[in-house]
């Protein structure tokens, strides 16, 4: 295939998939300003984050991202060791054998790199197969640690005298004012991913214009930094979770008016 692999630096953030111009968000329509997915990341490269972007003949498309677990911004807590956070090979079905025959050279990279000078790798897995996919980080050697369905904690130890990576605690508690007769949507998003992005301007829209607005109470949350991931720490530990009236709920399964209507339901039912 050719693919070549060039250190990710502030000068190649364009060609980072999940950036303005690169192959994962090229010709989508998403809301919100996906600009700030380069500025978090020269943020992060300022404070110690490092990884590999991946060229083929076309162009860049893939990327993979590492920080210390002192400064990630993630509410795990692993002394010595790496957070992988975050790997993708753009432009292939997530099923197909290259796609994920890439993604594991991708990774590995990330192993060989870090290996020397960290005591681990730790990252996040789902249980789903195509968003970190739990038994393809098996294969590559990480075991979970701590499970919040659909997400795992997992843990690649590079020597045998080191602990486990811990969660934080839980420090944010959504809230419910269904007795008060008001959804209380409480969500958080980061500028790391355009798609988190695009759901925050989503959901922003969405309760503007709704016709029963006066009835929502809407506190939003930018997950951005170390601080603000473990002050708005809840299980699981995804960076990227909403919450009406205390229940999670997935935004992604209300894509245009299904987040109206589901918005419109939960209140009348409260009536």
């Amino acid at each position: 295939m050719g693919v070549h692999y060039r250190p990710l630096t502030v000068e190649r953030l364009s060609d980072v998939a999940c950036c303005p111009g690169g192959a994962e968000v090229k010709g989508k329509k998403l809301r919100g300003d996906i600009t700030e997915t380069a500025e978090w990341r020269r943020r992060m490269i300022d404070l110690g984050m490092r990884g590999v972007v991946a060229y083929d003949v076309d162009g860049p498309r893939g990327f993979a991202e590492y920080m210390p677990a002192e400064v990630a911004p993630v509410p795990i807590d692993a002394p010595g060791a790496a957070v992988l956070m975050c790997y993708h090979w753009s432009g292939t079905n997530a099923e197909d054998p290259e796609h994920l025959a890439m993604e594991r050279k991708l990774i590995g990279g990330v192993v060989e790199e870090t290996r020397p000078r960290f005591t681990g790798l730790v990252t996040q897995g789902w249980d789903v197969p195509t968003h970190f996919p739990i038994p393809f980080l098996e294969e590559l050697g990480f075991h979970e640690t701590v499970r919040h369905d659909p997400i795992a904690l997992m843990w690649l130890p590079y020597r045998t005298d080191v602990r486990e990576p811990a969660l934080a605690p839980t420090a944010y508690a959504p809230r419910d004012l269904s007795d008060e007769g008001l959804l209380a949507i409480d969500a958080a998003f980061s500028a790391r991913c355009p798609y988190s992005i695009s759901f925050e301007a989503h959901l922003n829209e969405t309760v503007s214009a709704h016709p029963l607005k006066d009835r929502i109470r809407l506190d939003l949350y930018r997950i951005d930094t170390r601080e603000a991931a473990f002050a708005h720490a809840v299980p699981p530990f995804d960076w990227d979770w909403a919450f009406f009236n205390g229940e999670a709920i997935g935004l992604f399964e209300y894509l245009g008016g299904k987040l109206t209507d589901e918005i419109t339901r939960r209140i009348e039912a409260m009536n």
